[in-house]
Formats: C-alpha cells, structure tokens, sequence
C-alpha cells in the first residue's frame, strides 16, 4: 500500500508595488522561522514555509521546489502549481522554478551512473475559456484556427487522464528545455488590466517526463525502467470586476477564470471533508488534470502568492484560507515502474534490432563500436544508419556529453545544511511552546491562598477566553462572507448559462428546420468521459477531412525547431 503523503504548502508574499500601492499599509508579518504569517495582528497561518518580500528565487527553489524534482528523478510523479489574485506574482514564481528545475534534470544526467539511460520529453499547453490549446504547434504553414486547435480530454482504461493530439519533444539538454518554454510563452494569452500589465489569462501546465532504465548487466531483460513525470502549472489568478476594470473579451475571461478556480476551491472542499464520498473533478477540465495531483499518485507542492497591502485583505485571507485546507490534503504517491507508456524500452528495442540489421549486412559485431563505422567503405544502406544515429540521438547515457557543475552541487550542500538548520529552530521553538503549556495547566490545577486570589486568576482565564471567542467570530464572519462571494459567482454563472440556453434556443427555433432538428437530435449523444455531445459520423464530413489530412501532413514535413530537435506525437509514435 502507498504511503500517505500530505501536500506541501509554501507562501510567498511580494513586495508593495511602486505605483498602484506606494501610499498603502502592509499588513503582512512574519515570524522568525519563517513558518507563520501574521494579517492585520488578528489572524496567523501556519505554513511548512513562508517566504517574505525579499526572498529570491534561489530560495524558492532550494527550499520548496528541489524535493519536488529530487522525487521525480526517483520516479514519483510531482506537481507544482502556483495560486494566489492576480498580480501577486505567480508566473514571475513558475518561471523561475521551471529554469533551475531544467538545470537540476540535466545536472542529475550529467552525474549518474554510465549504466542508467533517459529519456526526457515535455509538453506545453494552456487552459483558455475552458478550451486545451497545444502552446507548441507552431508550423508555418498552419493557420490561426489550426495552432489553436481545443484538445480533447480521455480517460485510459486504467482511469488515467490524457489529453489526445497534444504534442511531446524529446529534449538532450537545458538549451532544448529553455527553447521549448519560450516558444510555448510567446503563444500564451496575456492581457491588460488594472492590476497587472501582463495579466495571465489561462492556465498554463509544463509537463516534463523523465523515464529512467537501469540496465543489468547480468539479464537485460531485468533492466528496471522508472517514469517520473514533472507538472509546472501557472494558474491564472482570480478577479475582482471592480478593480480590475476588465470587459468584453477580458471579462469574459475572468468569468472562466474565476470559474475553473471555484470548481478547484470545491474539490479541495470535498477532499478534506471526511464525511464528503464524491470529488467534483468532472466541473472543469483544471480539476480533471489535477484529479492525480490532488488525492492521487503525485507529490504536490502549492505556492500560495499573495500581496502585502491593506486594500488587498479580502483577497489575501482568502488565499490564505485556501492554502490552509490544502495543506490538509493527502496523496498516495508510489514509485512509477515498468510503465506501460514507456518510450524508453521500446527505443532500446529498436536500436538493438537495427544493430543487428547492421551485423546481418556488414558481419559487424553488435557489441563493437558503432562510432567508428564509416558507411563509405561499407554497403549498409545510408538510410539505416541515419535511423540508427537518430535513435540513439534520443537516448542520454548518465555521465555523458554533459558539463559537470560543481559550483551549483556545492550550493546545494551548503543551501541543504541551512534547511537543516532552520528545521532544527523549529523543534526548538515547539518544545519550547510545549513547555510553555504544560506550564499553563499546572497553573490551572493550582491551589489559591485567598478567595480574590481565585478571582483574579479566574478573571484572566476569562479574558483569555474572549479572545479567543472574539477570533472566532472573526472568523466565521469571514468564511460567510467567502461563501456568499462564492454563491453570487456561482449565481452569475448560472445566469450566463441561461442566456446562452435561451439564445441557443432561439437560434434553432428561427434558423434549424423541425426535421433536420429532430435528425441531429437522434444522432447527437452524450459522452460522459468527455463531458462533451457527440454527433455520429462528423469526423467523415468532406471539411474536417480534409483539415485533418491538412493538419497530419504538416505534422510530417515540418517540426518545430532545426533537424536537432526531434518530434513526437505521443499518442501516433511510429516505431516501425
């Protein structure tokens, strides 16, 4: 049985800002060991950690997001993803964690054993107005409508979650990786809004897989194989119409927005409800992606983002209160062995089967150097040897064709015995409250000398009390406010769907004859793994025929960088 592993929760708390909150309050305080925050001197939070407004993104990742990538090297999957209101710096935060996660990848390659192979591939798409978009089909012959194409979401026969179509890079080094994200990012949609100049108007998910194969010498057919998949997820930040300004377009993307986010709100709702037997993943297709990562097979780790200033204190407490429930959220992470989707394996496979092609031809022995081949002298057809050394191409042996980095291993050490450091204050600061309780019970069951003495000291158990009380109150008038917020979007949403029924409906009644309606009727069904109505035989009409022919054929003349970047389409990956 997997071990339960709790989700991991940080907190990151920006700076004010020079011009929209140079005249604002900060009402943010955080304690010594970095473990709690502090809103206005009433409410206080409690976090594995909490970064402040002068930390650095070295800090980001040494501290919270290097065990993330540690585990996926091992063969967990990992997920981390960043929420917080607009503006607070989430995709600031995600950039920086995705550069030093490629470095880390590379760097654990460069340092392995000669007898460990990988594979590394990645994908990158975003979730706009509830449509998945492939951020990386760029050819230059396909049209807007073609690059921006919707995914589709399937389930396996397993339950997995897949999207079909979506595209997969097989990557040799950092420069590959960095390529990749910045190709994906000039295809994301931003805006502008009141709050934030570069508004994130999706989500955003970088998904990077390891597949590690350790071969035994002895029996390869033994040889293990682990496949570690790394999500990097940007989640576009909640709004508020009346301080953002947004319309038109923008707002109805704050709609979506704030939508998606309130099904992911009542998903963590229903995981940390013990008394709860249905999760809402089906409200949305965020919650569907994230169905593994939240109570399933993944390590997950949560930057809340936040901002400093009084005018923000709504947003903040509910971002804060969010992080705090998924903080109670438990995964079942087990190590990925002998995957069934496994490429590694299946191109080893075929090396070995073209080098004894090779052999067949030539007499070559298959356990000679094939570096040294020289096809000149030899009649091996060319085309076999170019399939051959593209092959190969694709596979990392550990230790080799990568530059050591001692400087950033050393870092490391030194960044890991400060993490030990702090985790010893913080023993040191529970015993100490411990102490400091056992104290007060003592002082409880004491006797007193005089009758005003007991007055006295029942008087300060009282006041006590009422603070305590008073902070209650406190909080359950903030949890109703939360959720009369979240019943009037909930209420919006609603109204915005009628419209669109009503309007549906008048459309059909002006423009759709009775027999063609009654028609479409009986060959329309719904697909409860989609989510989605489905008519029969629309994939044989002459127009998406001929878009998909269009499309496949430019998916073969065409790949997205120079002949060293290498495509694949993960789900139509030909091995022949």
């Amino acid at each position: 049985m997997a071990k339960e592993d709790n989700v991991r929760v940080v907190v990151r708390c920006r700076p004010l800002l020079n011009d929209l909150e140079q005249n604002e309050e900060a009402i943010i305080q955080i304690n010594s060991t970095n473990q709690s925050v502090q809103v206005s001197s009433s409410r206080q939070f409690t976090y594995d950690f909490v970064f402040g407004p002068d930390s650095l993104q070295d800090d980001i990742y040494s501290k919270s997001a290097k065990h993330i990538v540690d585990c996926v090297l091992q063969g967990y999957n990992g997920t981390i993803f960043a929420y917080g209101q607009t503006g607070t710096g989430k995709t600031y935060t995600s950039s920086g964690i995705m550069e030093r996660s490629f470095s880390h990848i590379f760097d654990h390659i460069s340092k392995s054993a000669t007898d460990h192979k990988f594979l590394v591939r990645a994908s990158f798409y975003e979730i706009y107005n509830e449509d998945i978009r492939d951020l990386l089909v760029m050819g230059k012959g396909l049209n807007v409508n073609q690059r921006m194409k919707s995914l589709k979401l399937k389930e396996t026969k397993d339950g997995a979650v897949v999207i079909k179509d979506l595209s997969h890079f097989v990557v040799n080094n950092v420069e590959d990786l960095k390529r990749l994200k910045a190709a994906g990012d000039k295809q994301r949609a931003f805006g502008v809004t009141r709050m934030n100049q570069r508004s994130s108007r999706s989500h955003t998910i970088f998904t990077i897989t390891v597949e590690t194969i350790v071969n035994n010498a002895n029996d390869p057919a033994k040889s293990s194989v682990r496949v570690g998949k790394f999500h990097l997820i940007d989640l576009a930040g909640s709004e508020r119409q009346a301080k953002t300004g947004t319309t038109g377009t923008r707002l109805k993307e704050a709609s979506n927005i704030n939508l998606s986010l309130t099904s992911l709100s009542l998903v963590i709702a229903a995981l940390t409800d013990p008394k709860t037997k249905f999760i809402p993943y089906r409200n949305s297709k965020l919650t569907r992606i994230l169905s593994d990562s939240l109570g399933g097979n993944s390590k997950t780790l949560l930057i809340a983002c936040i901002g400093p200033a009084k005018c923000n204190l709504e947003e903040t407490m509910s971002t804060l209160r969010f992080a705090s429930q998924t903080k109670n959220i438990k995964n079942k992470p087990i190590i990925n062995e002998d995957s069934k989707d496994a490429l590694l394996r299946k191109f080893q496979e075929q090396v070995r089967d073209l080098q004894l092609q090779l052999a067949d031809e030539e007499g070559i022995s298959v356990k000679s150097n094939l570096s040294h081949y020289n096809p000149s002298k030899q009649t091996v057809p060319q085309e076999l040897m170019d399939k051959l050394c593209a092959l190969e191409a694709k596979i990392i042996v550990g230790g080799e064709n990568l530059i050591e980095k001692a400087e950033l291993q050393e870092k490391l050490i030194v960044e890991s015995e400060q993490e030990l450091q702090i985790r010893r204050q913080k023993e040191t600061e529970l015993q100490r409250e411990l102490e400091q309780r056992q104290a007060e019970i003592l002082e409880m069951e004491d006797s007193y000398t005089s009758l005003q003495e007991e007055i006295v000291a029942l008087n300060r158990k009282l006041k006590k009390a009422y603070g305590f009380l008073k902070e209650s109150r406190a909080e359950y008038d903030d949890m109703n406010v939360e959720h009369e917020t979240l019943r009037s979007e909930l209420l919006d949403s609603i109204r915005t769907a009628e419209k669109e029924i009503k309007l549906t409906n008048a459309l059909i009644e002006y423009y759709v004859p009775d027999d063609e309606l009654a028609l479409i009727e009986h060959n329309a069904q719904f697909n409860q793994l989609t989510g989605d109505w489905e008519l029969k035989c629309i994939a044989y009409t002459g127009n998406n025929m001929k878009a998909d022919f269009e499309l496949q054929q430019h998916e073969f003349q065409q790949g997205l960088f120079d002949s060293d970047s290498i495509y694949l389409s993960y789900n139509n990956v030909d091995l022949s």
